[in-house]
């Protein structure tokens, strides 16, 4: 199923090209338009600032800059962004850190597809609702 309106966007930036190809898969499936992937947290703050997709998903655990880090980095020039973090850690602690930068959601790795789907939808289904999600020029 695709999310009704316009084609939302997505960057997909984590250092596992397994688990890169398998956010593309899900985005893609979801109705998303991926328009650019990364490995490294230093990749995410680049990217978000040359496409501003719709969603940006990041892997907690990077070389260079950590997820987090990009993460905060990206939601203080940009509140509106819509951030889903993917990652295998599921430390509270690391999730709390997150919900307080802004993050809109996790999913844990591995990742099961259609949970997946789900949560992408959710989550920028919610962001249109609130007139976030549109970020594209």
């Amino acid at each position: 199923m695709t999310l009704p309106g316009p084609k939302p966007t997505a960057v997909v930036v984590d250092d596992s090209l397994t688990a890169r190809k398998m956010l593309r898969s899900i985005l893609e499936e979801a109705g998303f338009d991926v328009l650019a992937e990364g490995e490294q947290g230093d990749q995410a703050i680049m990217l978000y600032e040359q496409h501003r997709p719709s969603l940006i998903t990041l892997d907690i655990i990077m070389p260079i800059l950590d997820g987090i880090t990009a993460a905060a980095a990206i939601l203080r020039r940009h509140p509106e962004a819509v951030v889903v973090m993917c990652s295998s850690m599921s430390a509270r602690e690391k999730i709390l850190a997150c919900r307080e930068l802004g993050v809109k959601h996790f999913i844990l790795k591995p990742m099961v597809p259609e949970a997946a789907v789900k949560v992408v939808q959710s989550v920028i289904e919610q962001a249109r609702a609130h007139g976030k999600a549109e970020v594209s020029p």
